[in-house]
């Protein structure tokens, strides 16, 4: 039997499939690691509180708003004469 794993086009794996399995070698070792049970597990015990963003990338983030604010406030400030 063949390796029933299809790459981005959509081709079927030309390999033959190890014995008892549905994937070749070269497939079975890369995808032997994802389970979605664990990659489930993984996301549910994540603390609610917490960001995927570090902190600084938050305060870099908005030091650039700030900047951009302040830019677009003089040309309106001056457009309304004040």
């Amino acid at each position: 039997m063949r390796c029933v794993h299809l790459n981005r086009v959509g081709e079927q794996c030309r390999d033959q499939a190890l014995e008892g399995r549905q994937l070749c070698a070269f497939h079975s070792r890369i995808l032997e690691d994802d389970d979605p049970e664990i990659r489930r597990e993984a996301v549910s015990g994540r603390r609610e509180g917490t960001s995927r963003f570090p902190l600084i990338y938050r305060v870099a983030a908005l030091v650039l708003l700030l900047i951009f604010l302040l830019e677009a406030f003089d040309p309106i400030r001056s457009w309304l004469g004040f």
